[in-house]
């Protein structure tokens, strides 16, 4: 049976990798906080007396370290660095809660992935979309 730390752990992990799966603006500030919570849960399940399996402890920090690594990532500044940041992030290899299919960190991992590479698509193109949603090629087509 899982401990009280180890539950809150598990629930505070879920709650980061949805966080992490939807698209954040700059204002967000919960997901920084929140694995740093985790990263102080981890230490206190290492010393617990009940703690979990070695083997689910190193999926956790790979899990925390994943999340830990998409926020670093998210602040670099070019979206080249940002793209190659996100091809070293390992996601977790087992679903946090029972009833995944998938492990959230992987869809995470393939989202941001997504994200990263139309960014640089755009930044290549010059295809950013303007504020009114259209492509500098609609304006080209448009004139001429």
């Amino acid at each position: 049976m899982a401990s009280r730390l180890e539950i809150n752990f598990i629930r505070l992990l879920s709650r980061c990798e949805s966080i992490a799966s939807e698209k954040r603006g700059e204002a967000e500030w919960r997901l920084e906080k929140y694995v740093g919570a985790l990263e102080e849960m981890m230490v206190a399940l290492r010393k617990s007396v009940s703690k979990p399996t070695a083997e689910l402890l190193t999926e956790y920090m790979r899990k925390v370290d994943f999340l830990k690594g998409l926020l670093e990532a998210d602040k670099l500044s070019s979206t080249t660095e940002k793209a190659l940041a996100n091809q070293f992030l390992a996601p977790g290899r087992t679903p946090t809660i029972a009833n995944e299919r998938m492990p959230v960190s992987k869809t995470v991992h393939m989202q941001t992935k997504a994200r990263c590479t139309g960014e640089m698509r755009d930044e290549l193109l010059g295809t950013g979309l303007s504020g009114k949603g259209k492509t500098c090629f609609s304006k080209r087509q448009k004139n001429g």
